[in-house]
């Protein structure tokens, strides 16, 4: 297998092993990865204002229960080993999700980072705040503003969107451990159906 084939296997099996997660938490439901088919993923991809391209996210769904009650997310799956070029990968994941959320995009309520290895260790208090993500809108300001000059960019970029996008960030970092201790799968059920039971009551 070449690197290339094995890195977009390992990516379609992190994609699955985070929406098994998530969905294990009973907060999660409905979720699908764009792979699942091109329909999901058509609900996943948008395009950079500038430039012609498109991206994708790797999960989208909805949450339930509050404070998250109907709320949907959009996830950036990473399943590393080790932390590799996860910074360039997530400043490129928070311009995206500036782009998202510009657009109203409809699973723009929650952005989530999904990761098996922690990165940046010296700053990671400080990668979902509101500098971080007017630092990476700005390293990408020829796709989001159609300029590569910083300062023309920063007059063009909305801060109260730059603080929005800072406050629907999740970091979740993962480990092959941590994936055992889902709720058993009867034990699951029985919440499931107890959910869905309720729900089918509102």
């Amino acid at each position: 297998m070449v690197v290339g084939e094995d890195a977009q296997v390992k990516g379609f099996s992190g994609a699955r092993r985070a929406k098994q997660w998530l969905e294990g938490t009973m907060r999660i439901f409905g979720a699908y990865a764009n792979t699942d088919s091109e329909s999901c993923g058509r609900r996943l991809t948008l395009s950079w204002p500038y430039g012609g391209r498109t991206f994708s996210f790797d999960l989208g769904g909805a949450m339930r229960g509050d404070p998250y009650q109907n709320d949907m997310f959009c996830a950036e799956v990473k399943n590393y080993a080790q932390p590799s070029d996860q910074g360039t990968q997530f400043d490129e994941f928070l311009a995206k999700c500036y782009v998202a959320a510009q657009a109203q995009h409809h699973l723009s309520d929650h952005f989530m980072w999904i990761t098996w290895a922690p990165f940046r260790a010296n700053s990671w208090s400080t990668l979902n705040s509101p500098d971080q993500v007017e630092t990476a809108v700005l390293q990408h300001s020829s796709r989001v503003f159609g300029t590569s000059d910083t300062e023309e960019a920063r007059k063009l970029l909305d801060v109260e969107l730059v603080r929005s996008v800072a406050a629907r960030l999740w970091l979740i970092v993962l480990s092959d451990k941590q994936e055992t201790l889902l709720p058993l799968k009867d034990w699951a059920a029985i919440v499931a159906a107890e959910l869905t039971r309720r729900e089918g009551s509102w």
